[in-house]
């Protein structure tokens, strides 16, 4: 019980690790009592449920493994009302975040990108769009409590634009999208250097008039940090 309700484990005890994603494949799906599929689906031809006649893009799941994990989904279960008794539930991210969402519910386990060549070699609109998904996460993480999940995507966002600085550009206007403050001041941090070039460049034109101003404070910022040592 300690390890499905993420709770810190006492000091000398061995970290409690689990791995429950084999109860998403068909051995699982007998027992589950929730389907979730994302607001956000693409196309996905191929798609088909061996299990179910839903003609939509979905996972089975299970109420007893998501409720320990989220304060939101525990409240919604228990609370006696006509939503505690959903069979499906419609979370408002993306395909690939509730993939993810869902990945690390089962195995407390995020997936995560690997910073090598394949990483390197993606498409810069491909790289931004790994990196959209773990923003929605964290919005969702805030939004439906869910303990422990923003702080490791913002470690991966982190890691993004650490490998890619020029997606900042594009992050902190996705960021603002979803009020996710923290996050669009670090985009702007990581444009502070060069916000001279990307005013000139008109690259900063498609921001909204308040993020401009936040990385021109960074920069503002940054000067002053220079001059000083």
């Amino acid at each position: 019980m300690q390890m499905l309700c993420r709770r810190s484990p006492k000091w000398g005890v061995p970290l409690p690790s689990f791995d429950l994603s084999p109860a998403l494949g068909p051995a699982g799906r007998h027992c589950s009592d929730l389907l979730l599929k994302a607001s956000r689906t693409v196309q996905l031809p191929c798609w088909k449920c061996n299990s179910c006649s839903t003609s939509a893009p979905h996972l089975h799941v299970h109420k007893f493994i998501l409720e320990p994990s989220c304060d939101y989904l525990r409240a919604l279960f228990q609370s006696g009302m006509q939503e505690s008794h959903l069979q499906s539930i419609e979370v408002p991210v993306s395909w690939e975040s509730l993939n993810k969402l869902v990945c690390w519910f089962y195995s407390d386990q995020l997936p995560v990108p690997t910073f090598d060549c394949v990483w390197e070699n993606l498409d810069p609109e491909d790289k931004l769009e790994q990196v959209r998904t773990y923003l929605e996460l964290c919005w969702l993480a805030e939004f439906w409590l869910i303990e422990g999940l923003h702080e490791e995507c913002y470690e991966v966002v982190i890691s993004c634009l650490d490998s890619c600085t020029h997606l900042s550009t594009k992050v902190i206007q996705i960021a603002a999208n979803l009020s996710l403050w923290k996050f669009a001041q670090v985009a702007a941090n990581y444009m502070a250097p060069s916000y001279h070039q990307l005013r000139n460049s008109g690259e900063l034109d498609a921001l909204d008039d308040d993020l401009v101003e936040m990385v021109r404070a960074a920069s503002v910022r940054l000067s002053h940090t220079t001059l000083a040592d």
